[in-house]
């Protein structure tokens, strides 16, 4: 089985190419530099497995919620690799792939993801560990202000994402939530788009490239002026 995948929806660019039992990735926190960089990773990692394109199975992609550019850039090269490989894509959550990160890396079973969403507000969801080790959604995915996130129902819950380290102080007023249950710098990785998507890609669940959508949850991507000084104003 030979996976390629792409996560382009924050500061992080990740990418990974699962080819048989080998897992190559290179994951960098790069800010604005994916659309000069994420290609020759991409090229890079091909090169390292001796693999050509139309070896691939699939594609897996961040397909958001993040930053607009970002995840209209990962959209956009999965949708070119994939076309020209003659494979089909899947699109995995930004907040998912957090997740499935902080259950790799600390193996927390319960987790709430809270990402930064520009405009005083965030994306959160919730995650917990589900069948074949990948983490399952206990909740849509939706946009609100940091004070408005539902307080889970386990008070052991992790909390990770820019969101969760941004508003923290919310988190520690409203919630009581502990810096101990904060997981810093979880960055959606590649790598964990690679588990969650392996069982998808075996059982032929993939869609057509030219049906990779982006998720962005809100359709207002930034303030005009006018409200940029309105708010200012209103302190």
């Amino acid at each position: 089985m030979n996976i390629l995948a792409i996560e382009t929806s924050t500061d992080a660019c990740s990418v990974a190419l699962l080819t048989g039992s080998d897992l190559l990735c290179d994951h960098r926190i790069a800010a604005q530099q994916h659309g000069t960089i994420v290609l020759p990773m991409i090229d890079a990692l091909m090169a390292e497995a001796s693999l050509k394109p139309r070896q691939l199975d699939g594609v897996a992609f961040g397909r958001g919620p993040g930053s607009f550019t970002g995840v209209r850039i990962g959209v956009a090269l999965t949708q070119g690799i994939a076309l020209g490989a003659d494979v089909g894509v899947i699109g995995i959550s930004t907040m998912h792939s957090v997740a499935q990160g902080v259950n790799r890396l600390h193996g927390d079973k319960r987790v709430a993801v809270s990402l930064d969403a520009r405009m005083d507000e965030v994306y959160f969801a919730s995650y917990e560990l589900g069948e074949g080790s990948i983490m399952r959604a206990l909740s849509e995915e939706f946009i609100c202000l940091p004070s408005d996130v539902p307080q889970p129902s386990d008070s052991s819950i992790s909390w990770a994402g820019s969101g969760a380290e941004r508003y923290e102080e919310i988190l520690r007023t409203r919630f009581s939530v502990s810096g101990e249950h904060i997981r810093r710098d979880a960055w959606p990785h590649a790598q964990d788009l690679i588990d969650i998507a392996l069982p998808n890609v075996t059982a032929g669940r993939l869609v057509p490239a030219e049906e990779a959508m982006p998720v962005y949850l809100r359709n207002k991507v930034a303030e005009t002026t006018e409200e940029r000084a309105r708010k200012a104003k209103n302190g």
